[in-house]
């Protein structure tokens, strides 16, 4: 009896890695070949020292201090506040703690306003293009601007260039900055890659929700069904082959068992990481600093009146004659800072105490006064990546200062804006591993030696993506089989109820 049961058990989980076989195998040889279209070329995505490197450099006149300019219209604290050009004519950028985006010029305190011709000429000076651009206004989000966080910048300028390249770019209204560039070659290899892979489709992206649970639903379905297949695998192992090599009479059914053999463990921690890449159960802690954690940071909350006449003195003193292309203001203990950018490089300013930078000391002394058990046990001044703070594409800046302390947290502290920019529990070390380390192979004896780890990612996922077209047509397969077996069932039913009327 105990057999028996064992054997329904047996015949219940392969009867349920066929049924989910049938429908996972083909989005799992999608997502196995848009993985390798995106070791290459991912979804156009501009960064902040990307959008910074287009803007021109200029020195300033006639500025007036935020102070000024913003004290009638916002009482909230300021979660960022930058200064930049825009048309050779500076700019304030105002983002509030409650989201809340105003951007006025410096000159006079007007608020931007941007114009179909105004956003043409923007997009041409920065992208340094000559060519026609026919400008559209978008009143929705489309496929490649996907994201809600670009809803507060509508109505947004789309201008489609006639150049070689067929470079699309994004102007916020809002703002008058550049959102999102791309070519027709990303755009390409986007469908190919990025776009299949994330199931970045627009009509679903712009759902965070659906598009959330999406995700985490069918990669948790995709993750039971490859372990009933190894489970199956398990099952036919233990029989005797018919020959060797040899233990189904259909060829795709001994295809797919050998490659899933061979490749099994690989696909079910590619699926497994590509689930814990959502955080599901949000079982990982924010990598930022909390509200109160923030507040010990500044001292105070940032407000614009910390913008007094003798610290506005002080700045334009220390950058006049000095050409840039951004600056970003911070506050730290008290203190309001300035970093000057011009080509990536960054000046760091102090408006209270002009010529005292904050000393890795100050950053210590703050950390320890955290409100948890934070003794500190090691700093160091990282000038190359670790374990947890890397780029594969050297994007991420450099040298930072790392604070470990007794509770297995460390702080990553850009000493160039004195601000924190990456907080690393225990937790998200172990979330590291399990997603970048299992899904892209990001190991530090392996990721940096390429062609080698090109090499074998592409095995890998070249050979999980014959399983998966193995499995697609065994699906497939599967399905008329029962097609089959249910009309027949029809007929048989059919010859029966004639049978009892005559």
């Amino acid at each position: 009896m105990q057999k028996l049961t064992k054997q329904k058990l047996q015949k219940k989980i392969i009867s349920l890695h066929h049924w989910l076989g049938t429908f996972f195998s083909a989005l799992f040889l999608i997502w196995f070949l848009s993985g390798i279209v995106m070791m290459y070329q991912s979804f156009p995505f501009l960064s902040k020292s990307e959008k910074r490197e287009m803007l021109p450099a200029n020195k300033i006149s006639n500025l007036l201090s935020p102070t000024n300019i913003f004290q009638n219209q916002v009482s909230d604290t300021i979660h960022s506040i930058s200064l930049n050009f825009q048309l050779n004519r500076p700019v304030y950028h105002f983002v509030s703690h409650n989201g809340k985006v105003i951007s006025k010029y410096a000159d006079n305190g007007e608020l931007i306003s941007i114009t179909k011709e105004k956003a043409l000429y923007i997009a041409k000076e920065n992208l340094k293009i000559t060519e026609k651009g026919t400008v559209n206004t978008l009143t929705e989000l489309d496929q490649w601007i996907p994201r809600t966080r670009f809803l507060k910048h509508m109505p947004i300028y789309k201008i489609d260039f006639e150049n070689d390249d067929e470079s699309y770019a994004y102007i916020s209204s809002l703002t008058g900055e550049i959102l999102a560039t791309n070519t027709s070659t990303e755009r390409f290899w986007s469908w190919l890659g990025a776009i299949p892979h994330w199931i970045y489709f627009k009509d679903i992206r712009v759902h965070n929700q659906l598009w959330y649970q999406l995700i985490v639903w069918l990669s948790a379905l995709g993750f039971i069904m490859v372990i009933t297949g190894i489970f199956t695998g398990l099952v036919r192992y233990k029989k005797k082959p018919k020959s060797k090599f040899k233990r189904f009479k259909n060829k795709w059914y001994n295809f797919h068992y050998y490659f899933g053999l061979l490749f099994g463990t690989f696909i079910c921690t590619w699926i497994f990481s590509g689930w814990m890449s959502m955080t599901p159960f949000s079982w990982t802690p924010s990598t930022s600093l909390s509200k109160k954690e923030l507040q010990l940071w500044q001292n105070e909350s940032f407000t614009l009146d910390k913008f007094t006449s003798a610290e506005w003195d002080n700045f334009t003193h220390q950058i006049k004659n000095t050409n840039f292309q951004e600056v970003n203001f911070s506050y730290f203990k008290g203190n309001i800072f300035a970093t000057a950018y011009n080509h990536d490089y960054g000046t760091l300013l102090n408006l209270s105490k002009p010529k005292i930078l904050p000393s890795i000391e100050d950053f210590n002394a703050i950390v320890e006064s955290f409100p948890v058990n934070n003794t500190i046990t090691k700093t160091t001044l990282l000038t190359n990546y670790d374990n947890y703070y890397y780029s594969r594409h050297n994007t991420k800046k450099l040298p930072v200062i790392r604070i470990d302390t007794h509770t297995e947290t460390s702080y990553y502290i850009d000493p160039e804006t004195t601000k924190v920019i990456y907080k690393c529990s225990t937790k998200n070390r172990v979330q590291r591993w399990i997603y970048h380390g299992l899904h892209s192979l990001d190991f530090s004896f392996l990721a940096w030696k390429r062609p080698l780890w090109d090499i074998i990612l592409i095995v890998l996922l070249l050979g999980g993506s014959v399983v998966c077209f193995t499995g697609t047509v065994m699906g497939i397969k599967f399905l008329k089989r029962k097609q089959r077996k249910k009309k027949h069932g029809k007929r048989k039913r059919r010859k029966t109820n004639q049978t009892k009327t005559y």
